[in-house]
């Protein structure tokens, strides 16, 4: 879902987005499993969303796991669309579980980069430290309650933490796709973004924007804390992704 999120803020298809998750409208979790599993609605939901004259204005990153070593990648997109983006976008959104087989690229098996690093924030800070690129702010979106990236980074770019779990109130529908209950999380997480927007962007300078987006955190921190989420048993097992890891070989570009 961030990777989707990701490909239509850079390539300005937000509404297009909001739209495909209307559409969805499936209450039921047996309904959802059989399209996801036995109709590949993932696969089609890609097809459908990427198109030959989109075009990438802002770095897009997202990670694939590769298996049985259970080594981790990072593909950036950036520019005009290439047909090779569709091919890993498929294989990024093959969660266990959820598809017979994984996908093959590269001679190896490959499935969701969530099972080693759900909340990809490493290849943005280590393309800037590379000197590669230089951000002035960046937004991760993620609904684990107990996610810190201050645990593992020390950077003077601003961080601006959307955790749509909190706006949410920490709801526990994970699999409530209705069509009513979309429509309720899309209101509660555009007043949520709208507000931190007001609070953040409204500031020119970089120093002033780190501050509030800290402020931000620590006022959600606390009750974030009280709370635990599905997504906080993967962050567990992205602790040997992440060790697993290869310094020199995981940035990827398509081109």
């Amino acid at each position: 879902m961030g990777m989707f999120t990701a490909y239509a803020a850079s390539s300005g298809k937000m509404d297009e987005l909001e739209a495909l998750y209307r559409d969805i409208n499936i209450g039921r979790k047996a309904q959802l499993f059989w399209q996801v599993f036995a109709k590949n609605m993932l696969l089609e939901m890609i097809d459908a969303f990427l198109d030959v004259r989109d075009e990438l204005h802002i770095p897009v990153f997202f990670p694939i796991s590769y298996i049985p070593v259970f080594s981790v990648r990072y593909y950036e997109l950036l520019g005009k669309f290439n047909p090779v983006w569709e091919k890993y976008m498929n294989a990024a959104s093959n969660f266990p579980l959820l598809k017979v087989f994984p996908n093959f690229l590269n001679h190896r098996f490959a499935i969701d980069g969530g099972a080693t690093d759900n909340i990809p924030l490493y290849p943005l800070l280590r393309t800037r430290q590379d000197g590669q690129g230089e951000f002035d702010v960046i937004f991760v979106l993620h609904f684990d309650t107990r996610y810190d990236w201050r645990r593992d980074f020390v950077t003077d770019v601003p961080v601006i933490d959307l955790d749509v779990s909190y706006c949410n109130d920490f709801s526990k529908n994970h699999f409530d796709f209705s069509a009513g209950y979309i429509c309720e999380m899309v209101g509660k997480s555009y007043e949520y973004g709208k507000a931190l927007c007001d609070r953040v962007l409204t500031l020119s300078d970089k120093t002033d924007i780190k501050a509030v987006a800290d402020e931000i955190f620590l006022e959600e921190h606390e009750k974030r804390m009280h709370v635990r989420s599905v997504d906080t048993l993967v962050s567990v097992l992205n602790v040997a992704g992440k060790a697993l890891r290869n310094e020199k070989r995981c940035m990827k570009k398509l081109y």
